[in-house]
């Protein structure tokens, strides 16, 4: 889900998020059942921390944005041993009984095996049983087990009240309305302990059009409305995010995975408002964003 958008949207746009509620369950059940499933969550978690050398949660204090229907990656927060698990988002569509479907539906060892490099993995059994013990999962049963959802919330306009020790989003960012990005990027900074790390996997195509992932660079910034940033992207290139990142302050960031789609053609036109080097920067499709607070500076005796 977009943070800081949502607030700018039509309102006719608003109410029928809003009341997709059925809609919204059955979507969420297909995730479930499909890329929000535990094992393949935990997959794409663990690649991201071999990657990040970003070793270990445990003991840790993790905040997840834009968690959207299904809080399967706050659960592989839980496997890895994280103290508390913080889940937000804009606008409250989390739909909690789904993660059966999730975790019940997962090849059981997969996720233990996978996540095993980052915690013990007689631990991990134990925390995935104890997922399966689950008959209904709900916020209460959430909460028994330290993960907290907490919606709405925007992190374009606040930051989090406690510090936290580690931050993760999942194709989030390329939601938020571009003008927000800058300043949500400072909060959640601003909400990690010195020496805590984010990090942030960002998905550059036309949500609207996979098989024409561009398409919607050629869009004239007069007719790319707020909606378009919510639904189709807010068209940030990858050199753009890499100045965004080096220009928050007291940070380091390192650009983990590039991924780029050369079997397909750019538009003819690109809009002027459209920021970027060159074609190669226009085809970047996929980053990963590591990004850690500097510790504080040792006082003097």
């Amino acid at each position: 889900m977009g943070f800081g958008i949502f607030k700018r949207l039509p309102p006719s746009l608003k109410e029928r998020i809003k009341e997709l509620g059925p809609w919204r369950r059955r979507e969420a059940v297909k995730l479930a059942l499909s890329s929000k499933r535990i094992d393949i969550c935990a997959a794409q978690f663990a690649h991201v921390l071999h990657l990040s050398k970003n070793s270990s949660l445990e003991g840790k204090v993790c905040l997840e944005v834009g968690t959207g229907w299904v809080l399967s990656h706050a659960l592989v927060c839980y496997l890895l041993g994280a103290k508390k698990v913080i889940a937000t988002d804009l606008l409250q569509l989390a739909k909690p009984e789904t993660l059966s479907l999730s975790v019940k539906n997962a090849v059981a060892p997969l996720p233990r095996d996978i996540l095993a490099p980052f915690s013990d993995h007689a631990k991990i059994r134990e925390r995935f049983n104890r997922l399966l013990s689950i008959e209904k999962f709900s916020f209460q049963k959430l909460e028994e087990i330290g993960i907290e959802y907490r919606s709405p919330f925007n992190f374009a306009v606040e930051k989090w009240d406690m510090p936290v020790d580690f931050i993760y989003s999942f194709s989030v960012m390329e939601h938020v309305y571009r003008d927000d990005v800058p300043a949500l990027l400072r909060n959640l900074v601003e909400s990690l302990n010195p020496g805590g790390t984010m990090i942030h996997n960002i998905h550059l195509e036309d949500h609207q059009s996979f098989e024409r992932p561009f398409d919607f660079l050629r869009v004239p910034a007069r007719e790319y409305t707020l909606e378009s940033h919510y639904t189709r992207g807010n068209r940030i290139r990858h050199d753009e995010w890499k100045k965004i990142f080096a220009d928050l302050k007291g940070t380091h960031t390192d650009f983990i995975y590039t991924y780029s789609r050369t079997d397909k053609a750019l538009p003819e036109l690109i809009d002027s408002s459209v920021i970027y080097r060159d074609e190669n920067d226009l085809k970047v499709s996929h980053i990963g964003v590591y990004t850690r607070k500097n510790a504080m500076a040792p006082t003097e005796p």
